[in-house]
């Protein structure tokens, strides 16, 4: 048994360690809202409201950062879908005209936050260990 545990382990094709996430993100061309539920610089697993079968190749736009990226669909299950990246676009500079349409979508309905107010709110990913000492802060050692 502990054999076919270690082989069930080692078939994990994954070549990045994937970053645990709840971006708000959508999925065109239908513009469907979804969740990216973990992302590495690949590929990402994205939760969609139902699972329906978008196409084979999709662009995925993080809607908070104006992120897009065009993907290939790679997977379904359940509720979940993984996708591969194959390019990435910032949708706050000229984009292609394929993206056109989409980039107009993002610019007229995205969050107006200035930068000030950005800097001062806690990071969309937070990876925090547990240390001892005072709460949030790292033990520093002076000698």
């Amino acid at each position: 048994m502990g054999l076919l545990l270690a082989r069930s382990d080692s078939h994990d094709r994954r070549v990045a360690l994937r970053t645990p996430t709840a971006l708000r993100a959508k999925l065109f061309p239908d513009a469907v809202d979804c969740v990216i539920a973990d992302f590495s610089r690949y590929g990402a697993r994205i939760r969609l409201p139902e699972p329906k079968p978008i196409g084979d190749k999709v662009v995925l736009v993080v809607w908070s950062s104006g992120l897009a990226f065009e993907a290939s669909v790679r997977w379904f299950a359940g509720g979940f879908m993984g996708v591969k990246f194959l390019h990435s676009r910032d949708l706050r500079r000229p984009v292609p005209d394929s993206l056109a349409d989409i980039q107009s979508m993002w610019l007229k309905r995205r969050p107006r936050i200035h930068r000030r107010t950005l800097i001062k709110q806690a990071p969309i990913i937070q990876t925090r260990r547990r240390r001892s000492g005072r709460a949030g802060w790292p033990e520093t050692s002076q000698g």
